[in-house]
């Protein structure tokens, strides 16, 4: 069952039960109040006519005449004071009716359960009526006498049942109101629920940027407000996953690219040499080409074994003396530098960073031989710069800078992913698009920042700045 039908039937129920129990009560209230008015109307006008018969009456009189006066009295009075709902019967205190008012069946013999100097009553139904019949007594010259009144009190009863039957009607019409009222209620409560239902769907359906509109401050509104950042952020992780998601494909349709040339080539070559019959020059040519295609595939292994491991792994940092380090850089790269024709110019600042110092070297080695990629063999400026600089106490700032071919404006937020060049041909053969990803992960991995900035035909800069920083100034 919908919440929305439970509620409408709870409420429903309680309405029943409150107004049932409710009303019960307050009929019933009324009703002993005006029982309660009845019998005191009805035992008082039994003490009045009690009291006006020991007034006239004489009680203690032996006079036979005076007794013989006695019934006409008691039939005045009884004339006197009987009305349509009031009965009268007087009785001797042998149960000989002396006087009674009409042909009223009293019935019942209230005086026997009197004391002395006592009145009682009893209330009884005969048919479809009610009454209270109250009794007393008094003494006579003849004996004790005995005052029986019969009240008829139905109308208070019928009053109540005809205030039940009113009250049962005024429920029904109160909760077929109240049935309405409420289902609107209900709809008008529980339509933000409807709407956060919805959008919960839709967004299971893959619409991630379906949001709950709401602008209630109520619980429900707070809900809405809590749904729809838990969307926000499912949203951004989704877009994220599906980044990945492509980015690894494109990795695998790249990495299957780049292994399926030189591999056909390796195979074909290979074939060569063990199907026909070669001169020895074109045996070293297939054995040469093998050899470079065979070194190109094992650096591209190696530089995926590099950025895998900085990705998952620690590493633990040690003060390095930095100018120190981009000797080593130029050392290293002396021999490929001198192969292009390029000059490496290094200046630097001295200081100490916390780095993990082969890491940090790759990252250079990387840098330097992109910027010697870049740089066409006709310039006359063949230069690379490398740069230290003590930025302020809590920085250093690296730099490698050419005047090569330059990047595209739009292509250099891409140029860090794996596998993508901005000149696919340019790197057929000597770079396959890993290096500066694997430089992105090497300089997040120390908490720095790496800022490529490039015009084309003029040239790149790319800065990498670090945290740390301490020593003599000097150049060389």
């Amino acid at each position: 069952m919908k919440l929305s039908w439970k509620i409408f039937f709870t409420t429903l129920v309680m309405t029943i039960l409150t107004f049932s129990i409710g009303g019960y009560f307050l009929i019933s209230v009324v009703f002993q109040s005006a029982f309660d008015r009845e019998r005191n109307a009805a035992l008082q006008e039994n003490k009045t006519i009690r009291s006006y018969f020991t007034a006239v009456i004489p009680l203690e009189s032996s006079d036979e005449q005076e007794q013989s006066r006695m019934l006409p009295m008691l039939e005045s009075i009884v004339s006197h004071f009987a009305s349509p709902v009031l009965s009268i019967r007087i009785s001797d205190q042998n149960n000989q009716v002396m006087v009674q008012q009409g042909d009223f069946d009293f019935g019942q013999i209230v005086w026997q359960q009197l004391a002395e100097d006592t009145l009682a009553y009893e209330t009884w139904r005969d048919a479809s009526r009610h009454y209270i019949q109250a009794a007393s007594w008094m003494e006579t010259t003849s004996g004790r006498i005995y005052v029986e009144t019969i009240r008829d009190v139905t109308s208070v009863f019928m009053d109540r049942q005809h205030v039940f039957s009113f009250y049962r009607k005024l429920v029904l019409v109160m909760l077929v109101i109240n049935g309405i009222v409420m289902f609107l209620i209900t709809a008008w409560a529980l339509s933000p629920l409807k709407k956060l239902a919805k959008t919960t769907r839709e967004i299971a359906e893959g619409k991630y940027g379906e949001r709950v509109l709401m602008r209630t401050k109520d619980e429900v509104g707070l809900l809405a407000t809590d749904f729809n950042q838990m969307a926000d952020r499912l949203e951004t992780k989704i877009r994220e996953l599906e980044a990945i998601t492509a980015s690894q494909r494109d990795f695998i349709g790249s990495f299957a690219h780049e292994l399926k040339t030189p591999l056909t080539s390796i195979i074909g070559y290979a074939d060569m040499l063990r199907s026909k019959k070669l001169s020895e020059e074109n045996k070293i040519l297939a054995a040469d080409y093998i050899f470079s295609e065979g070194k190109r595939l094992e650096t591209l292994s190696h530089k995926l074994l590099d950025l895998l491991v900085v990705k998952n792994h620690h590493f633990d940092m040690k003060l390095v003396q930095i100018k120190e380090l981009l000797f080593r850089v130029k050392q290293t790269t002396a021999w490929i530098l001198k192969q292009s024709g390029v000059v490496l110019h290094i200046a630097a600042d001295d200081a100490q960073l916390n780095v993990e110092s082969d890491l940090l070297q790759t990252l250079l080695i990387n840098l330097v031989d992109n910027a010697r990629k870049a740089i066409d063999s006709d310039r006359v400026d063949r230069e690379v710069k490398l740069t230290g600089k003590r930025v302020d106490s809590e920085h250093y700032l690296i730099t490698v800078e050419d005047h090569g071919k330059g990047i595209p404006e739009k292509e250099i937020s891409r140029i860090t992913e794996v596998f993508y060049t901005v000149d696919k041909s340019r790197f057929r053969g000597s770079g396959v698009g890993i290096g500066l990803a694997l430089c992105k992960e090497i300089v997040e991995l120390h908490g720095g920042e790496m800022k490529i900035s490039s015009r084309p035909g003029a040239g790149t800069r790319v800065e990498v700045k670090l945290k740390g920083g301490a020593g003599d100034e000097g150049s060389r």
